[in-house]
């Protein structure tokens, strides 16, 4: 019975396999043949666009692969410190915004007075409407409260006398 099997299926291999192989041989051009072997065309690409793309398929040495695994482990070392040195600017920048929107204790009832301790859009949190474009911001309220802060010192203000009191400009 396994003779039976192996007969059949050799005899359909030389029936099938060896006139499609012959016929291929007798009409192809060698040139061609040897030009598009080992090449792949991207799929995503048009068909006037088909450029080839060479895939080497050697296999590597031990120490091509030890200096591919250095480069790598280098590679995400970088990456890893750029972002611990984003973080730790971010957290710089932030302390140094919280910083400069601090409003000292001795100017806190003026703020209450003046805006009601609420940064006004336009007036900040000291009521300034004589802004003028005071360190290039365009009005108090865009300004940071060390910059509103900057605008009473350069304009003789200084916090009131009394808590609670508001300056009159």
């Amino acid at each position: 019975m396994r003779i039976r099997i192996a007969l059949g299926t050799a005899v359909a291999v030389i029936v099938v396999a060896v006139p499609s192989v012959l016929t291929s041989l007798v009409n192809s051009d060698p040139a061609v043949a040897q030009a598009t072997r080992h090449e792949a065309v991207g799929a995503h690409q048009g068909a006037d666009a088909q450029h080839a793309v060479r895939i080497n398929d050697t296999l590597m040495s031990y120490s091509q692969a030890r200096q591919v695994v250095q480069e790598v482990t280098y590679a995400n070392a970088v990456h890893a410190a750029q972002v611990a040195t984003f973080y730790n600017d971010l957290s710089l920048f932030q302390a140094v915004a919280a910083q400069e929107n601090t409003i000292p204790e001795a100017w806190m009832p003026t703020a209450i007075c003046e805006e009601g301790g609420q940064n006004n859009p336009y007036a900040g949190y000291f009521g300034i409407l004589e802004w003028n474009g005071f360190d290039g911001y365009p009005t108090a309220g865009s300004a940071p409260a060390s910059v509103q802060l900057a605008w009473e010192a350069a304009h003789g203000q200084g916090p009131p006398d009394a808590p609670g009191e508001c300056h009159g400009y």
